[in-house]
């Protein structure tokens, strides 16, 4: 998966007075640097996955572990499932130890000098290795049979769940994962308090709530084939968002961490809808009053926040990959 970056320009200007020809008239426009003026919050910068001596050496403030495979990280067996980045399969770490990623991630970061923000699964499900901690396929052609192209190199019979360019459907998701709960990630919150204390005591400050949901069906559509609609979202947001606070209520609860303009504008379910019917109906939208899906989402959330007497998110976060090609493949921002 491709990681966000983050360029931030900062221009200081002295008290400047700037003409504007306006079609009609002319407009005086003023700009007084020095007034009202207040420091920049450092939590708007960071990086992703940076090692110990790059924190040190870029002073970032934060870093990262996030990214599609984090979405279906299991912190009790140490793996992960790649999704559609890498053939749906299930992965193990070198360490059998519960946990372990997530606590080398956090001890690295500090060591840099740097906030360890870790993401929490929110899927429905989250992968699992066998008794030798080798890799499981979701799409294995010893099961569902020739597909349009397989881990020819390291594991043959993992494929990418594609026939003839459509997607294999009905395959049974327990395949190379098992079901993921609020208590599992309650769970791996108690660890982590157990290893480095109460957020409010120095311990871990920042969980992400997942990756980009509402591409779901896209990068995981071996366990979601169908888009998360905007009521999905914010029901995962709020329930794991409990479970976590239930364990650390100082923790900092940051999401949905959608992608570019689609994951803002429209819930996973509108997004797949509308590529498979030419976007002349958008059936999750106009269930919702038309509304945008993430100020719909956000309005969601803070009424929830407000009947429960705590926040669902303490930070708003959201991708931004440039969509019209001016980039490509130079990179993201």
């Amino acid at each position: 998966m491709r990681q966000p970056r983050l360029l931030l320009c900062v221009v200081a200007l002295a008290t400047t007075a700037v003409l504007v020809q306006a079609q009609n008239a002319a407009v005086t426009v003023t700009v007084d640097a020095a007034a009202d003026r207040r420091p920049i919050n450092p939590a708007i910068y960071g990086v992703a996955f940076a090692t110990t001596a790059q924190l040190q050496d870029l002073r970032a403030p934060l870093n990262r572990s996030g990214g599609n495979a984090a979405s279906r990280y299991n912190w009790q067996v140490n793996a992960d499932n790649r999704g559609s980045d890498w053939y749906f399969e299930s992965i193990a770490d070198t360490s059998a130890v519960a946990g372990e990623r997530g606590d080398t991630f956090v001890t690295a970061s500090r060591a840099g000098g740097a906030q360890p923000m870790l993401t929490v699964p929110t899927i429905g499900y989250i992968a699992t290795v066998n008794g030798t901690r080798s890799k499981i396929a979701s799409f294995d052609s010893r099961v569902y049979g020739a597909q349009d192209s397989c881990d020819t190199q390291w594991f043959p019979q993992a494929c990418n769940g594609l026939r003839g360019g459509v997607p294999i459907t009905g395959n049974n998701p327990l395949d190379a994962n098992i079901a993921n709960a609020p208590s599992v990630q309650a769970a791996w919150a108690s660890h982590l308090v157990q290893t480095f204390g109460l957020a409010a005591a120095g311990g871990l400050r920042y969980y992400i709530l997942d990756n980009e949901p509402s591409l779901w069906h896209e990068t995981h559509r071996d366990v979601r084939p169908i888009g998360a609609t905007m009521d999905d979202t914010r029901d995962a947001l709020i329930a794991y968002s409990a479970a976590i606070k239930s364990v650390d209520p100082g923790a900092m609860l940051a999401g949905p961490e959608e992608w570019g303009w689609s994951g803002y504008f429209y819930s996973g379910y509108d997004q797949q809808y509308g590529n498979a019917h030419g976007w002349s109906a958008l059936p999750d939208r106009q269930a919702h009053g038309n509304a945008d899906y993430l100020p719909w989402l956000l309005q969601q959330l803070k009424a929830r926040s407000d009947l429960d007497g705590r926040r669902v998110l303490d930070v708003v976060t959201a991708h931004f990959y440039p969509q019209g090609g001016e980039f490509w493949p130079a990179g993201d921002v």
